[in-house]
């Protein structure tokens, strides 16, 4: 099929032959008001990009078979990817062999204060593997494959934003300029979603620092149940993104900074989406920035029965 044409009361049964989902969409479609209706489909191993469009008689169906088009794609992500960990594994290493050169170098010179420059040098060597082993943890969470996580359970998400906030609120103080943490729940049952704990834990750190990497002075972190879904807010005063930025912020783009791979909002995304949830994010300039994250409610009763 590269193009057909469907006009009111005609038979459907070639269609239906094809995939009787098309069919049926093409029968709704017919009996709605919308003038088109655009979506991927796949059939017989390809991807297609079909569209329906209303015209006085009927519709036309067009299917467009962009496989070579997403393998392509997909090809130039995953070298694009490929490239930056390789720019990103650098950083680390560059410590390591310039700190085991010292050490070498000292060893062989008899230097009276080799003990000192031990001490000095393997602090550094560590946290460049402890880096290291971050990126590979990274990617890999990134890279899995979805049917080989664990699946979600009930979460009480008022106990992981407790803690996260209680863990933040640790470092005020540090480096950088002082945060104030809010946390606020709204009163009732405490909210609680499908997710998995440690990995909720995980997205909501790094939201949270995020923020504080975005000048932020005061943090405000909110969770509500509303209807069929817990919404958990986070709010800063930070510096804010662009509009230009904000669309790309889910790409998986891995950072220059020697902090951080770049995955944690991409890997973030990944993570809620695999629980039914989803997360998207808000932002003015010199305002701040409003990340939401919708959770599918749990339900009390499925922590308690726990």
């Amino acid at each position: 099929l590269g193009e057909a044409a469907c006009r009111p009361g005609a038979r459907l049964d070639a269609l239906a032959s094809v995939d009787a989902s098309l069919a049926s969409r093409i029968r709704d479609f017919l009996d709605g008001p919308a003038d088109d209706d655009a979506w991927a489909w796949t059939l017989a191993g390809r991807q297609l990009r079909a569209r329906l469009t209303r015209f006085s008689t009927g519709a036309v169906l067009t299917l467009d078979d962009v496989t070579d088009l997403a393998t392509a794609q997909r090809v130039l992500a995953w070298g694009e990817m490929a490239r930056q960990v390789a720019h990103e594994i650098k950083n680390p290493l560059t410590p390591m062999r310039l700190g085991v050169q010292h050490l070498r170098r000292a060893y062989r010179d008899g230097r009276s204060d080799f003990g000192g420059i031990l001490e000095t040098n393997v602090p550094r060597i560590l946290e460049a593997i402890d880096h290291l082993d971050a990126i590979a943890r990274a990617f890999s969470t990134y890279g899995a494959v979805p049917a080989e996580r664990a699946p979600a359970e009930p979460v009480d998400v008022a106990r992981v934003l407790e803690a996260v906030v209680a863990l933040e609120q640790l470092g005020v103080g540090d480096e950088g300029p002082e945060v104030e943490w809010r946390l606020a729940v709204s009163p009732g049952p405490r909210p609680v979603a499908w997710a998995r704990t440690d990995e909720l834990r995980d997205v909501l750190l790094n939201l949270l620092e995020n923020a504080r990497q975005a000048q932020a002075r005061t943090v405000t972190v909110a969770a509500s149940q509303q209807d069929s879904a817990v919404v958990i807010t986070v709010t800063d005063d930070g510096v804010g993104m662009s509009p230009e930025v904000l669309p790309r912020i889910f790409e998986p783009q891995f950072s220059t900074r020697t902090s951080g791979s770049g995955l944690g909002l991409a890997i973030s995304r990944r993570l809620i989406d695999g629980w039914g949830g989803t997360i998207h994010a808000t932002s003015t300039p010199g305002v701040g920035t409003t990340m939401t994250v919708q959770l599918r409610s749990a339900g009390t009763d499925e922590v308690a029965a726990r």
